[in-house]
């Protein structure tokens, strides 16, 4: 398919793929075959315009265009954002359909949900692979097609307990996070907590430390964003026999501990994540 230009950086619009998240223009104007979309108003009070209407759209915060493609047949694509500014997420995405007939616009996408990792487009039609804060969702695809909205779950194959020794020490040098979004952890440490007490877990290691090896154990700690000393959490897998321990804390409430999270090796190694 052919992609139409931009006014500026046109090389940004190749959609990523893979495990890749797709990379953002941030324009404030795209020239398309029917028309311009452009950004207007003032800073956090923008919106979009489609050459001189004003789209129905909130005016609430600033507004980029993110990506763009020329589709097949009579459609021009583009996907446009709008946030408030702030270090949380809060804004979102929408897509806009141009044809000769004018625009036409999806529901809201929320930023808060996942990263946008590979934009696909055919006749009449767009989809986007995005993540999902589900620990057992890899992987949401949204489709539209200028009228139907949907999104499709993928979820994580049934997996085996991972094993000990290298199983373990793998994940030294990754996220905390990264451990329990493996269907083979999760099912270890199924043998020791819910779904939904990883998922508790998982938050509350989503802002943290790499995964670090002391002696026999892997460790990582964390806390939940923008609630940082007030839900914090510990996650640790013993290297030797693949055992694992995990700490979800609330201000003001007891510890929840999982598995050998009261060991004393184990303590110590989080104590001062914990904090």
């Amino acid at each position: 398919m052919t992609r139409f230009l931009p006014l500026i950086l046109a090389s940004f619009l190749v959609p990523a793929t893979g495990n890749a998240e797709v990379e953002f223009l941030y324009a404030e104007v795209f020239e398309t075959r029917y028309g311009d979309i452009r950004v207007g108003g003032e800073q956090f009070q923008q919106t979009l315009w489609h050459d001189r209407t004003q789209l129905p759209l909130p005016e609430d915060a600033r507004w980029w265009v993110q990506w763009a493609e020329q589709g097949e047949g009579a459609y021009d694509w583009v996907l446009a954002s709008h946030h408030h500014g702030g270090n949380s997420c809060g804004g979102g995405f929408y897509i806009l359909r141009l044809d000769e007939s004018g625009v036409a616009q999806s529901r809201e996408i929320s930023d808060c949900d996942g990263l946008l990792l590979d934009i696909r487009t055919g006749a009449g039609w767009i989809e986007i692979d995005r993540t999902d804060l589900d620990i057992e969702v890899p992987l949401v695809t949204v489709r539209w097609n200028g009228t139907d909205y949907s999104e499709t779950h993928h979820f994580d194959p049934i997996a085996p307990p991972a094993g000990a020794g290298a199983d373990v020490t793998r994940w030294v040098g990754d996220s905390g996070y990264s451990i329990l979004q493996d269907a083979g952890e999760r099912a270890r440490f199924g043998a020791e907590m819910e779904i939904w007490d990883m998922q508790d877990l998982a938050t509350r290691l989503s802002v943290g430390t790499g995964v670090e090896q002391a002696g026999d154990w892997i460790f990582a700690t964390g806390c939940q964003p923008h609630a940082c000393g007030l839900e914090m959490g510990a996650i640790g897998v013993r290297v030797s026999d693949g055992a694992v321990a995990a700490i979800i804390r609330s201000s003001d409430q007891t510890d929840r501990v999982f598995g050998l999270g009261d060991d004393p090796a184990f303590r110590a190694l989080v104590a001062e994540g914990l904090e």
